[in-house]
C-alpha cells in the first residue's frame, strides 16, 4: 500500500517570513509553499519560534498578520496550500503565566500547544512545569524531544512521564531519516518503540537545506514506521488538531 500525502497536515513548519530562522522574505515562503504543493501536501501549521529573551518573540497578532499575508501570496500565485496558525513555544519560566494570559497560539483549531524543550538545560524543571500544566487541563505536544541531549540520556524516564501525564510527542521526520545525527535517530526510534509518539512534523525552514521530505523520503519513512503508523501520525492525529475528526 502506498502512502498518500494528500491527507497530510504538517504541524511543525517555519514558513512565515522574517519572523525567526525560517524564510527571510516572502519569496522564500513562496518557494517553500511550492515545495509542499509539489508533494501534494495542502495544509501546514505555521509554528514560528517563540523564544523569550531573543528577537524571535512575535506576538500572536503578528503571527496571524504574517500568515494572512503569506496566504494571500499563495492564493495569488496558485499555490494550493492552506496555512493554519500556531507557534513553537520554547520552554521558559513564564510559560504558565503567558498561557493563562492567552498570549500564545495553540495549534490550528485545537487547544494543544507545541512546546520546545531547551537544548542546554536539564529536564527536571520542564517536566515539573508540564505536570502542572497537565493538571490544569492544558494540552501539550513536545516538539522534537529526540533532538535534546538531556532527553536522549534519559529517554525511558521522559517516555514514562509523558504517558502518565497525557503529554504528546511530535518527532521530526528528519530525525527518523538521519538528518540530525545518530543520537536523534536512535532516540526517535526508541520513543516509537515505547509507544509515546503521536505526530510527525517536518520542522521545515526553507525549500532547500531544511525542506520537507521529498517523495523518496516519504517512501523511506513508510518503510521505517509502516504505512498505518505513518498515516496515523501525519494524517489522522493532525486532522484532530484542525477539527476534522
Amino acid at each position: 500500500m502506498t502512502f498518500s500525502r494528500d491527507e497530510v497536515v504538517d504541524i511543525h513548519t517555519h514558513i512565515l517570513p522574517g519572523i525567526d530562522d525560517g524564510p527571510a522574505t516572502l519569496a522564500g515562503s513562496l518557494a517553500l509553499g511550492r515545495c509542499y504543493a509539489r508533494l501534494g501536501i495542502t495544509r501546514v501549521v505555521c509554528t514560528s519560534h517563540y523564544i523569550p529573551g531573543t528577537a524571535w518573540t512575535a506576538s500572536r497578532e503578528i503571527v496571524l498578520q504574517k500568515m494572512a499575508a503569506v496566504q494571500e501570496c499563495f492564493d495569488d500565485n496558485d499555490v494550493a496550500v492552506t496555512l493554519l496558525p500556531g507557534m513553537e513555544i520554547a520552554f521558559h519560566r513564564k510559560l504558565i503565566e503567558r498561557l493563562e494570559r492567552g498570549e500564545l497560539l495553540p495549534l490550528a483549531a485545537s487547544a494543544r500547544y507545541l512546546v520546545e524543550p531547551t537544548f542546554g538545560d536539564g529536564v527536571d524543571e520542564l517536566l515539573a512545569t508540564l505536570a502542572t500544566l497537565s493538571g490544569r487541563g492544558y494540552g501539550i505536544i513536545l516538539a522534537h524531544p529526540e533532538r535534546i541531549p538531556t532527553i536522549q540520556e534519559m529517554v525511558e524516564v521522559v517516555a514514562g512521564f509523558v504517558l502518565e501525564h497525557g503529554v504528546e510527542i511530535q518527532l521530526n521526520t528528519g530525525s527518523l531519516l538521519g538528518r540530525f545525527g545518530d543520537d536523534s535517530r536512535r532516540t526517535a526510534l526508541r520513543l516509537v518503540e515505547l509507544g509515546c509518539v503521536q505526530y510527525l512534523g517536518s520542522d521545515a525552514h526553507d525549500a532547500e537545506a531544511r525542506r520537507p521530505p521529498d517523495a523518496t523520503e516519504w517512501q523511506e519513512l513508510e518503510q521505517i514506521v509502516g504505512h498505518d503508523q505513518l498515516r496515523q501520525w501525519c494524517c489522522v492525529n493532525p486532522a484532530g488538531l484542525v477539527g476534522e475528526r
